[in-house]
């Protein structure tokens, strides 16, 4: 492989911007807005995230195979780029603006039917982007700087997006609380789908010239056919590595779902931030994807990933305890005072390192594992590995998601809240749920990792061998 110009590496980093405009509406406005604005229950909206995900995951695999099988002037990746990523951008539209009068049963089915559309076009898209992600570089380090350019640029538009909502589109006005104005969410679909469509174009065009030297479909490997699925999914998990990192995923993903749903509800009614507050959130987060950019790889340098991606679950189990268990155990003063904020700032910038570090690295074990599979097998699966770690680790997040759309209920966060005004055992709930779901199987993805083995000098070995094995054919 050649190296990669600045203009194709940054181009593709930039296409990982609609999946993080897709994660910030849902993360952070999604189910707020379905259940504080519009009224739907918890539970009908946890199950609605979680039929959505379950979707997305069965579809994952076999987007993959297509993507591997594809033939076309355009290589196997590009065609399905365009396919996927503009309905994508779309769909964000009709995501926030709902028929106005629908009852309780046609809020669920509307935001079930336009949740596994995006989803479902997204995956289209994202699945081949991951999978190319994988084909660009052969380097071990160069692996790394491309898996970190793509991270940075969905961590820049996972917090700008939230940051500008914040502080632009949800303000108050005239006491009332811009997170419960429906006509705000209309604006922000519109700014998403114009951030989705617009980087789908820069991805599609910067990386035009790529397409000679990426691998093609092995003409061997025959049409694609919807049973191939089935067997690739079989071929990937043969892998021991890739089914242990696979099950770390797993064990991030409940968590992911968990904390995602409840995120927004823990900044408003936990912390009590304001909208203002919130938007400042992009301040930690802007510096610790910035530290993470700059340090990850030195640290790679001298530290094998799987042990990286050990430190960043302990880490970010530590956080989450620290950051929640501090108020619950009495140790902090009420909300309001200066150093709460503070507080808040710290925790969720080590929170962010912790995570950037897991998906920087992950994305690029991943590429490595990709190597050591080929070597086995003669085939090359990038769309197969990405497609079967997102399919486990989305239907695990749906699940988390649906455990918090129903703790929503269970605890008592009725529609309309405003913040401050939640009982002290609600939220006691909220945060010790919090607590041990998130930290917990942060946790049991660390155990994961510690059994992985794949360090620098193993790669190099197997680089060597498929080298040797091109060479006598």
């Amino acid at each position: 492989m050649r190296k990669l110009t600045g203009l194709e590496k940054w181009s593709y980093a930039i296409g990982n911007m609609p999946f993080s405009v897709k994660d910030a509406a849902f993360v952070n406005f999604v189910v707020f807005y379905y259940t504080q604005v519009l009224g739907l229950s918890g539970t009908l909206t946890g199950l609605a995230m979680f039929v959505a995900l379950t979707w997305d995951a069965i579809s994952d695999p076999v987007v993959g195979s297509w993507s591997d099988t594809l033939r076309t002037r355009w290589g196997r990746r590009h065609p399905l780029l365009v396919a996927g990523g503009l309905p994508t951008a779309l769909l964000f539209l009709a995501l926030f603006n709902p028929p106005d009068d629908l009852e309780q049963m046609g809020i669920f089915i509307w935001l079930l039917g336009v949740s596994i559309l995006l989803r479902t076009f997204l995956t289209i898209y994202f699945i081949p982007y991951s999978a190319m992600g994988a084909e660009l570089s052969a380097d071990y380090d160069e692996r790394t700087i491309i898996a970190k350019a793509r991270v940075t640029m969905a961590w820049l538009a996972g917090m700008l997006m939230p940051a500008i909502g914040f502080a632009v589109i949800f303000q108050s006005n005239s006491d009332v609380d811009g997170r419960l104005v429906q006509a705000n969410y209309v604006e922000y679909g519109v700014l998403s789908a114009v951030l989705a469509g617009v980087t789908v174009v820069i991805c599609v065009l910067g990386t035009r010239s790529t397409i000679p030297h990426l691998p093609q479909a092995d003409a061997d490997d025959g049409p694609f056919s919807l049973l191939r699925p089935i067997t690739d999914m079989r071929v990937a998990f043969s892998n021991r590595k890739f089914l242990l990192v696979t099950c770390a995923g797993l064990a991030f993903g409940i968590a992911a779902g968990v904390y995602a749903t409840l995120s927004l509800y823990i900044g408003t009614y936990f912390w009590e931030l304001s909208t203002d507050q919130l938007a400042g959130m992009v301040i930690p987060t802007f510096i610790a994807t910035l530290l993470g950019f700059g340090v990850l790889a030195r640290i790679g340098q001298r530290v094998d990933k799987p042990r990286m991606l050990l430190a960043a679950c302990v880490l970010l189990a530590l956080n989450v305890f620290i950051s929640l268990g501090a108020r619950l155990l009495g140790f902090l003063p009420p909300n309001g005072v200066t150093l709460i904020y503070l507080w808040v700032l710290c925790t969720t910038g080590v929170g962010v390192f912790a995570l950037v570090t897991l998906h920087v690295v992950t994305a690029s074990l991943t590429a490595d594992l990709l190597d050591e599979q080929e070597l086995a097998t003669g085939r090359r699966q990038e769309g197969v590995f990405f497609a079967a770690g997102a399919f486990l680790l989305k239907a695990t997040t749906g699940l988390g998601a649906m455990l918090a759309g129903v703790v929503i209920d269970l605890v008592g966060l009725s529609p309309g809240l405003e913040p401050g005004s939640v009982a002290a055992e609600v939220l006691q709930q909220l945060g010790w749920f919090t607590i041990v779901l998130t930290g917990g199987m942060a946790l049991v993805g660390g155990a994961f990792y510690l059994k992985v083995r794949m360090t620098r000098e193993d790669l190099a070995q197997i680089r060597r061998r498929l080298q040797e094995r091109v060479s006598n054919e």
